[in-house]
């Protein structure tokens, strides 16, 4: 393998201090402890963003024949726009712009140019977040701290977390199979069935299928998105109704057709696009400033106080008190 993992908090400070930090990739992860369906472990996005950092870089290394080095720091289990469910645990937006931004600022005051952080949640106000503390991170030191996801909404989806184009046809499931598979369904259900099988309660696969887009679609309403890629204005009608959706359900797709090695397919397609996308940062023909989602222009708006509370208040993103 190209790439040498270290583990930030098992090295000594020499052991730092002699890391050629121009090449050196800082890795960390930053998603929520958060409920997914009945039959996933709490820190399902957390490993998903870790294990889809780590294949990237994987396949990052493979695509430019080098080898690569990377310090892991360990897992920020916090994010903003959880669903509202015991287990959930929600941070106000600002909280995790501040410290991603901290944090990338010590890294880049410390020299390190390269800092990716993973993540697998699909809250918009969580990516927003991410990509607001990078770019301030970016602009006090200089560090190069992008946000993985973003990059990937982007690319490949438009901003949403619809991945049915991309993965449709692997292991027999069809882009119709995925039709509304959005949190804790046949997607994240797979991987996390390859990146930690040991934590997936096994009746995972008596679980119905069951989504937001199959209820619109049954009723006879307009569907969430019309075309390949979500447009700013599908992602913003979208997110009360599915906020909804979510007070009531704590999963979106179909588990019970999930497999590992369906799951180990579905990240290698993902790395692949990722790693693509990581050649352009790494080699430095893309800026960090130039790494954003889709919802990158409304970034004042939904992430103002103001509108933070209304939306919390109308979509009803917090748990209720007990």
């Amino acid at each position: 393998m190209n790439v040498t993992f270290l583990d930030w908090h098992h090295l000594t400070g020499p052991a730092l201090q002699a890391l050629d930090r121009e090449r050196t990739i800082v890795l960390v992860s930053c998603s929520p402890l958060e409920v997914h369906g009945p039959h996933l472990p709490l820190f399902a996005d957390i490993r998903q963003g870790e294990g889809l950092l780590e294949r990237a870089v994987e396949r990052l290394a493979e695509l430019r024949n080098e080898k690569l080095t990377c310090v892991r720091l360990p897992w920020v289990w916090m994010a903003t726009d959880v669903l509202p469910h015991v287990g959930s645990i929600h941070f106000e937006p600002s909280t995790v712009a501040r410290v991603v931004e901290e944090l990338g600022a010590s890294l880049g005051r410390q020299g390190f140019k390269h800092v990716w952080i993973g993540n697998f949640h699909g809250g918009p106000r969580h990516i927003l977040a991410l990509e607001m503390g990078a770019v301030r991170a970016w602009k006090k030191t200089g560090v190069g701290m992008i946000s993985v996801f973003s990059l990937l909404v982007a690319r490949l989806t438009g901003g949403s977390s619809d991945l049915a184009s991309l993965l449709g046809g692997i292991g027999g499931i069809t882009r119709e199979d995925l039709k509304g598979d959005s949190h804790g369904g046949l997607v994240e259900t797979a991987m996390l069935l390859h990146l930690a099988g040991s934590h997936v309660d096994a009746a995972y696969d008596k679980l119905p299928p069951r989504s937001l887009e199959l209820e619109l679609e049954a009723r006879g309403d307009a569907p969430l998105q019309k075309g390949e890629k979500a447009t700013v204005p599908e992602l913003v009608r979208g997110f009360p109704l599915k906020a909804r959706y979510f007070e009531r359900e704590t999963y979106a797709g179909a588990p019970a057709r999930a497999t590992a090695d369906v799951g180990r397919q579905y990240l290698d397609r993902i790395a692949i696009e990722a790693a693509s996308a990581l050649n352009e940062v790494y080699s430095g023909t893309r800026s960090p400033g130039d790494c954003h989602s889709p919802l990158w222009p409304l970034r004042h708006v939904m992430m103002s106080t103001t509108v933070g509370k209304i939306f919390d208040r109308f979509a009803r993103t917090r748990p209720p008190p007990v």
